[in-house]
C-alpha cells in the first residue's frame, strides 16, 4: 500500500488499491546471475548467451508420442522445429547431452544430434 500511496502521491481509494495489486508482478524479478530452467516452448523468442538441451535421445527428443507407428509424420517434423527452436537461442555456446539410460530405459542418441 505504501507503494500506492507513494506512486498517487496521496491515500488510494480501495479500487485504486486493487487494481495496484492486480497489475503488480506476483513474483519477485529473476536474480540477473541464477540459472534459469526452461521448457523449449518457454524458451521460445528468448536469447541466452549458454544454452544446455538434455535429454537429446531418443524417445525423449523426439518423444516417444512421436515416434509411435502411427504417429503422423507432421509430429516428428514438430518435435525437429522444435530442437531447432532450443539450439537457436544460443548467442555464445551450446551444449547438447544425452544420458544412455532414462528411468532405467537404455535410449539411443537422438536422431536430431546426426542432422
Amino acid at each position: 500500500m505504501k507503494a500506492i500511496r507513494a506512486e498517487k502521491g496521496s491515500q488510494p481509494d480501495l479500487d485504486e488499491l486493487l487494481q495496484g495489486i492486480a497489475l503488480r508482478p506476483k513474483e519477485p524479478p529473476p536474480d540477473p546471475n541464477a540459472v534459469r530452467l526452461l521448457t523449449v516452448h518457454g524458451a521460445k523468442g528468448l536469447e541466452f548467451d549458454y544454452v544446455w538441451v538434455v535429454g537429446m535421445a531418443e524417445a525423449v527428443l523426439p518423444s516417444w508420442q512421436s515416434l509411435k507407428p502411427d504417429a503422423k509424420p507432421a509430429e516428428l517434423e514438430e518435435e525437429r522445429r522444435n530442437c531447432f527452436v532450443a539450439i537457436t537461442r544460443t548467442k555464445k555456446q551450446l551444449v547438447l547431452s544425452y544420458a544412455k539410460q532414462y528411468r532405467g530405459w537404455r535410449r539411443q542418441p537422438s536422431r536430431f544430434l546426426a542432422e
